[in-house]
């Protein structure tokens, strides 16, 4: 569905930033890049990044166009990007964070008046998409009481409530994946396998679900768990399964 002409995304060079004007402004946090190679941001992800963030457009969009959902009120969005590096997201972050910090806390300009910022606050941030992103994203946000829905972040401890009080996600979180993974193994009658989790948060966490509800249905791990880096190349793969067959 196209945009219409009175809130056509703005594109905001080099800070990779989509605006769409409105009276509820929601923020949106997407890998529209990979991590890079000695740089913050690396080439574009297409399916993970860019197909999530339209499809957030066409949500905003398609609200605005049906008038029984907000008929006295128009959404609008700042979508940033993640380049899906935990640190440069929370540098983003502050973006979002400028607009709640609209007036200044005790800070006088030469008339004396209060100072203040003007710049349309977000009511809530969607994304972003790796649990360790969001781990830093949402310890941020918290500070400002601005609610967080993640679409795939799964990391279990975003499950904790007194730690994340505003988040919340879309997705079971890791511990139910890994019990499912568990259950799997379990119906094929297998009895010892290896286990190769990703680096960081969500893969590290996830497997130590996994290794806790795999134990409880009798299924054997190999003693090594195989950790696997984000810019592995083919070449690093099969390395590991050699590893692994020997």
């Amino acid at each position: 569905m196209p945009l219409h002409r009175d809130s056509l995304p703005v594109i905001d060079s080099p800070n990779f930033q989509v605006v769409i004007p409105g009276q509820i402004v929601l923020g949106g946090l997407f890998p529209i890049h990979a991590a890079g190679n000695g740089t913050a941001c690396g080439p574009i992800k297409a399916e993970q990044g860019l197909q999530r963030m339209v499809a957030m457009l066409f949500a905003v969009e398609d609200i605005n166009r049906r008038r029984e959902i907000l008929p006295a009120a128009s959404i609008g969005a700042q979508i940033l990007d993640t380049c899906s590096v935990d640190s440069y997201a929370l540098e983003q972050t502050l973006e979002f964070i400028r607009g709640a910090m609209s007036h200044g806390s005790g800070v006088e300009c030469q008339d004396g008046s209060l100072a203040t910022y003007k710049k349309q606050a977000v009511v809530a941030v969607i994304g972003p998409a790796s649990s360790q992103v969001s781990v830093m994203v949402a310890s941020m946000l918290q500070l400002f009481k601005i609610p967080q829905v993640s679409y795939s972040s799964t990391g279990a401890e975003l499950s904790e409530k007194s730690r994340f009080p505003y988040f919340s996600r879309v997705v079971p979180p890791d511990n139910l994946q890994a019990k499912v993974m568990a259950w799997v193994i379990k119906e094929l009658e297998w009895t010892y396998v290896h286990a190769i989790a990703d680096t960081g948060s969500y893969g590290e966490r996830g497997m130590d679900s996994f290794r806790a509800a795999a134990t409880e249905l009798g299924v054997c791990i190999d003693g090594d768990v195989h950790k696997i880096g984000r810019g592995w190349t083919s070449k690093n793969f099969k390395e590991l399964i050699w590893r692994m067959t020997i």
